[in-house]
């Protein structure tokens, strides 16, 4: 587990710098793609890929806004490469191999899993942007003291 973390941190530096991420969003880019990942395998071991998934999204989606704010960046900007260890890839891969195997059920099955993942990384996302919306709009509404 401790390897695998070791190389989602890698692999997140490597994306953000191969997208031009800004260099003070480096490492905080690799250390929540690693810590998206810790979440998801940890979650997995006790509860199902989909729980873990979208535990694993909305505590990157939290952590992404919290530290955009505090670097001045767009949420995006660490968003993106963080989610990028969570992302179904090997079901898309999965569903596409099993298609030119004319296995339509295997091919089925994995679509279903991967629609699954990806719908469970958006309602994440959707969910902590609904609620940073409303925050925004309760603190804007409120009086100011002197």
């Amino acid at each position: 587990m401790i390897m695998q973390c070791i190389f989602a941190f890698c692999a997140i530096i490597s994306f953000s710098v191969i997208n031009e991420a800004p260099k003070k969003c480096l490492f905080i880019n690799g250390v929540l793609g690693m810590a998206g990942w810790a979440v998801y395998l940890y979650i997995d071991r006790i509860s199902t890929m989909l729980t873990a998934t979208f535990v694993s999204g909305l505590v990157l989606a939290v952590a992404s806004h919290i530290l955009a704010r505090i670097l001045k960046t767009p949420v995006t900007t660490m968003l993106i490469p963080a989610i990028l260890t969570i992302v179904p890839g090997a079901g898309m891969y999965q569903t596409v191999y099993n298609l030119f195997l004319s296995d339509m059920d295997g091919a089925l099955s994995s679509l279903v899993y991967t629609i699954g993942a990806a719908g469970a990384i958006a309602i994440a996302i959707f969910l902590v942007d609904a609620f940073v919306v409303a925050i925004k709009k309760i603190v804007k509404k409120r009086p100011q003291t002197d």
